[in-house]
């Protein structure tokens, strides 16, 4: 079974669970209030005859006022007896697609979620973030003496950076805009971006994590593969387009990069088009981002992302 084929058949049994769910509430219902079950029977009568009646050119609107009279009543029993007013009616998992995984003809969020954990469950990546995010980030690893020429202390620096975060996470929704972080090798960039990731996950958006080698294999990948396997890598292939947000970790690390120019700047350019925020790490600082990948994809990067630098001792001889 496919990726894809296990998905449509998880959000197949929603909708039968929802179904046998408002079946369970009916009988629950028509056994405590028998005039509700009469006022369903009538409903569903007079719908089918305002049915025929519009197919056939009649006016309907008489019918039209006595169904939502007839609703009015069911609803008036139900909240005199504590009961909420839609408590008859199917209950989705997700109110946006109606259990259906698709909005028209793009993929809904709740079916990009389900994608986005099956790929994180497969690599590792939910217990990560279980691990690495704000509620387990210690600023106070970060110096509090001034470091190099920098006109902050290491922790000042990493205090305003999480707080920036935590404001990028809070307007996510509102603002457009790309992360740029920067810092030498074992100074928790990549624990910072965990943290955010973690925070845009629980909040039901769809998150692509991917290091730039690994992103850039399987670009390559999906691009001159025979024409059954593209079909299988699609899916994932669009959702480095299309997710709510994408992380490219390490950035400048990967290999062969003149090849891998052109894909980082069609990844860039559409997502900046359509407003799909990314968030780079690299260990480049703005200079060296410029020289490594020239003009053209360092003004893409720099010129749509507000950029943070971590700096300090490396965290990692602290353990």
């Amino acid at each position: 079974m496919s990726p894809n084929d296990n998905i449509s058949r998880i959000i197949e049994k929603r909708r039968i669970k929802n179904k046998e769910e408002q079946e369970k509430r009916k009988k629950e219902i028509y056994e405590k209030f028998p005039r509700i079950k009469v006022i369903d029977k009538t409903i569903a009568s007079l719908g089918q005859m305002a049915i025929t009646k519009a197919q056939e050119g009649i006016n309907v609107d008489e019918l039209k006022k006595k169904l939502k009279e007839l609703d009015r009543q069911k609803e008036e029993i139900l909240l005199e007896n504590s009961y909420p007013k839609d408590y008859l009616k199917i209950h989705y998992h997700c109110d946006i697609c109606k259990d259906t995984g698709f909005v028209k003809t793009q993929i809904c969020r709740c079916r990009k979620k389900l994608i986005i954990e099956k790929k994180y469950s497969q690599s590792n990546i939910s217990r990560l973030v279980q691990r690495e995010n704000f509620r387990t980030f210690n600023a106070n690893l970060y110096s509090k003496n001034l470091y190099k020429d920098y006109p902050i202390s290491p922790y000042e620096n990493i205090i305003r950076i999480q707080n920036d975060a935590k404001t990028y996470v809070e307007n996510f929704s509102k603002n457009y805009k790309n992360l740029y972080i920067f810092g030498d090798v074992g100074r928790g960039k990549t624990f910072l971006i965990n943290s955010i990731a973690k925070e845009i996950l629980d909040r039901n958006y769809s998150v692509i994590y991917l290091t730039a080698t690994k992103l850039f294999s399987f670009m390559n990948d999906y691009l001159y593969a025979f024409s059954e396997r593209k079909e299988e890598l699609k899916e994932r292939y669009d959702l480095i387009f299309e997710s709510d947000l994408l992380i490219i970790d390490d950035l400048g690390s990967e290999n062969d990069r003149n090849s891998n120019e052109s894909n980082l700047f069609e990844i860039v350019n559409d997502r900046m088009i359509n407003k799909k925020p990314i968030i780079f790490s690299s260990n480049y600082s703005e200079d060296e981002l410029m020289e490594f990948y020239g003009d053209r994809i360092f003004s893409r990067i720099i010129g749509s992302s507000h950029v943070m630098e971590i700096f300090g001792e490396d965290l990692r001889l602290l353990f």
